[in-house]
């Protein structure tokens, strides 16, 4: 959806982020009936959404991860957003590098390096910005939304079965 449609940047979050908290949901569900089953299936259909909504975080513009890491920190002051930024982005960097993710980490250097390439023209928009609370608010949801589908995909992982491992593979690749 283009910014023409949007009047805020919080409206620009809830859009971006239901879809990837949905399919947490769905990996959520089929983790549970996997449980219950014991069927490899449904533990696969968990991983593999988990990374497809994960790969749907990522920092990068067309993707909903850059929607909402963009409309957190263009609603920030000068400074605060851009050293946020930068911190947001070397901090990721480095857990993707400690969890042996090297292609998280190197998506999250390419969607930084975009978002703030798009940093000067964020002026240019007539979208309100997040107040203080939502930007606190957008940032704690995305982050505990990362953590719980890079949580399904190790748990799935240490099942000990290769097809559940592939997730985990891609990320480390």
């Amino acid at each position: 959806m283009s910014e023409d449609r949007i009047n805020t940047r919080w409206q620009n979050v809830v859009i971006s982020i239901m879809g990837p908290t949905f399919g947490l949901f769905m990996s959520l569900a089929s983790l549970i009936a996997y449980w219950v089953t014991g069927n490899i299936f449904f533990a696969g259909i968990a991983s593999f959404n988990a990374l497809l909504n994960l790969f749907n975080l990522l920092p990068i513009v067309p993707l909903d991860g850059g929607h909402i890491l963009k409309s957190i920190s263009f609603s920030m002051n000068n400074k605060v957003g851009l050293i946020a930024c930068l911190l947001g982005a070397g901090l990721g960097v480095y857990i993707s590098y400690a969890f042996g993710f090297a292609f998280l980490a190197v998506m999250l250097l390419i969607g930084s390096l975009e978002i703030f390439s798009e940093w000067r023209t964020r002026h240019q928009s007539d979208v309100l910005p997040l107040d203080r609370y939502g930007q606190i608010f957008s940032t704690a949801w995305y982050l505990a939304l990362v953590g719980s589908l890079v949580a399904v995909i190790m748990h799935l992982a240490s099942s000990g079965d290769k097809i559940l491992a592939i997730p985990m593979i891609v990320l480390q690749s």
